[in-house]
């Protein structure tokens, strides 16, 4: 038996949970899973759960894709509980909850499991001796349903008012303690520019619990604010007068992780981000900051190639980090969501923001919440590693409101635009052989499918809007 095997075991014996809930999350982020009561929990936990393959081949609301990859007869893919992830679940007393590993029916690793595909460009980077960090900021907006079927934002206070911090307080004082149980840390709480939006702030932590948080975070926060009689929605844009939301990845780079545990060291005190805490490890080990250099804005050569792989593979990883047809009516010039392939220090119109000389990381704006962020952070480490490899340069920072420039200004700088729809954003994922191996065979031609048929469906619908302008007109 593993040590995380063992500390689970005894975990459960002194929880003494009446079930625990596998859950595992297919290629469009939604959350599945199975229940497991009393006696049957030490079996489900030793063996995982059976699903059927062909679980992977529905849209985000359930439409199975045509001509799918997995039909009836493709068998069946085990839900093999990570014990490292087992959290009591505060809102149904007495659970517990574990997220999954998705591997073959011999328990051998799976080419579609989307956290493998994130621990193996993990490995890659390790055997280059780096290591990484991450950390998600998501927002999301409070509404309430009407009589009429309609969503109203649950207050009109300013852009990060004190009003709605205060209006939202327990709501919020909620939030906090129910993911502080389930060993999640917040950083930071508070309004956000859009009617009804909030943000929250999670720690930087080893790259896949920062992509286990975000999706833990993510359904804490809809079953809290269902107790509540109000819906917490993460749709990159809800409506065309409201402010989208989005969820942006900050990434720095780190020694390769010693064998003392899967955290990193102790970042000293004169490097510390000013808007994260410390990083503090088990084993109080230190391990070297590999971000901060004299290169451009204070990176280091390391993390400056990073940042060109990124921006080199840039329209294949906005695709992964904003893969719905939704995502691109936030993805626009000059509406405080990212348009542009740049970096820039401390710019919040480029594509890749360093938030300063005494904050060498990187942060990628483009990203919301249609995307998986397992494969969304495995894509973006394997743009860097490339970066990496090749040693590319970044060149100058990008320079000026990068959303109201006008085009000769940006041609100057070098400054693309990204995507500017889903089919373009899609088509450049499956065009970048750097991203569709990091995704591999079988997460990146579904994750494709998936999207690809959500914005075919999409393009068919005839909406409101087109019978008020067109039916008695034409």
């Amino acid at each position: 038996m593993t040590e995380a095997r063992r500390t689970l075991a005894e975990r459960i014996e002194t929880d003494n949970p009446r079930g625990v809930w596998i859950v595992w999350h297919d290629y469009a982020a939604r959350a599945n899973g199975r229940w497991f009561p009393g006696t049957s929990i030490p079996g489900a936990l030793a063996n995982g759960t059976l699903f059927c393959h062909a679980n992977l081949n529905f849209t985000i609301d359930d439409w199975q894709v045509p001509h799918p990859r997995f039909g009836a007869d493709a068998g069946d893919f085990v839900a093999m509980p990570d014990p490292e992830t087992y959290a009591p679940l505060p809102y149904h007393p007495g659970i517990g909850r574990l997220l999954a590993d998705l591997r073959t029916e011999a328990g051998e690793p799976w080419e579609g499991c989307p956290r493998t595909r994130l621990r193996d460009m993990l490995d890659a980077l390790a055997r280059r001796d780096l290591s990484a960090r991450a950390a998600f900021e998501p927002e999301f907006t409070l509404f309430r349903k009407t009589d009429e079927d309609r969503y109203t934002p649950t207050d009109a206070f300013t852009m990060y008012s004190v009003a709605r911090m205060e209006a939202e307080h327990d709501f919020l004082q909620e939030i906090e303690t129910t993911l502080a149980a389930q060993g999640i840390r917040v950083v930071g709480m508070g309004a956000e520019y859009g009617a009804g939006q909030l943000e929250i702030n999670l720690h930087h932590e080893h790259p896949i619990k920062a992509a286990d948080d975000l999706l833990t975070f993510r359904e804490t926060v809809k079953a809290l604010a269902r107790r509540r009689g109000i819906i917490a929605s993460f749709m990159p844009k809800p409506y065309d007068d409201l402010a989208g939301n989005g969820v942006h990845v900050h990434l720095s780079l780190w020694d390769r992780e010693t064998e003392g545990g899967s955290e990193f060291g102790v970042r000293s005190s004169k490097n510390a981000d000013t808007d994260h805490s410390e990083h503090r490890t088990s084993n109080a080990e230190l391990s070297r900051d590999r971000s901060a250099g004299d290169g451009p804005l204070g990176l280091s050569a390391a993390m400056a190639s990073f940042i060109a792989g990124a921006l080199a593979h840039a329209p294949a990883l906005c695709g992964v980090f904003a893969p719905s047809v939704n995502s691109y009516k936030r993805l626009l010039p000059g509406s405080w969501a990212p348009a542009h392939i740049g970096y820039a220090a401390g710019n919040r119109a480029a594509l890749v923001r360093v938030p300063g000389a005494s904050r060498p990381r990187m942060e990628f704006r483009a990203g919301d919440h249609t995307a998986h962020p397992h494969l969304a952070l495995a894509a973006l480490i394997a743009a860097g590693i490339d970066g990496l490899d090749r040693q590319l340069d970044p060149g100058p920072p990008a320079t000026g409101d990068l959303g109201h420039l006008p085009d000769d200004a940006l041609t100057q700088q070098g400054v693309r635009l990204l995507p500017r729809t889903a089919h373009e954003a899609l088509d450049a994922i499956e065009a970048d052989p750097v991203v569709m191996a990091a995704l591999g065979p079988v997460c990146g031609p579904e994750l494709l499918r998936i999207r690809r048929e959500e914005l075919a469906r999409y393009e068919r619908h005839v909406s409101d809007w087109e019978r008020a302008v067109y039916l008695e007109r034409v």
